[in-house]
């Protein structure tokens, strides 16, 4: 089963810069995974005791977010050649993790067992239409369609809820 990769909220913004952080969780393509109490406290402030208080509260989703590009020329009447491009956003929100605590005397952590209801899915095109030309379009033609979306990210953000009301990323 493919991994999804964790990712800071700066590649989430833009799937070209990437920063490292420290994190205690992870989860598969599947929805299994682990989510550490320091990931939760962080998010929400809370001291160990908070936590204890509060962990049968806690609910995950998890945020795929994938970008494709597709690209193509345009030429003019004095064969000068423009190269368009259109980028689509791909967001799904996998259904609700199912989670079990994980204690030891206390809770330790989240243990992701799956999703847990089907996802949503949204897209976002940004850019001209696809195999569009300048205008005029009387002094601009297409010389090379549009091929193939291509990938060029892909991230997973998890999120945590208490009673499922208010979403906040982990890091």
């Amino acid at each position: 089963m493919r991994k999804l990769m964790k990712c800071s909220l700066a590649l989430i913004a833009c799937l070209s810069v990437s920063t490292i952080a420290y994190s205690a969780w992870y989860v598969n393509g599947d929805g299994t995974g682990f989510v550490g109490k320091g990931d939760v406290q962080l998010v929400y402030g809370w001291n160990n005791a908070q936590l204890q208080t509060n962990a049968g509260a806690v609910t995950f989703r998890a945020l795929i977010i994938e970008q494709s590009e597709v690209s193509w020329e345009c030429t003019n009447a004095n064969n000068e050649k423009i190269q368009e491009r259109s980028r689509t956003t791909t967001t799904t929100i996998g259904g609700l993790l199912s989670s079990v605590t994980r204690v030891k005397n206390q809770v330790t952590g989240f243990n992701l067992e799956g999703f847990n209801g089907a996802p949503n899915s949204s897209s976002v095109t940004e850019g001209p239409k696809l195999n569009s030309c300048p205008a005029p379009a009387s002094t601009w033609s297409l010389t090379t369609p549009a091929g193939d979306p291509v990938a060029v990210g892909e991230a997973t953000l998890l999120e945590v809820s208490i009673n499922g009301t208010t979403w906040a990323p982990l890091n």
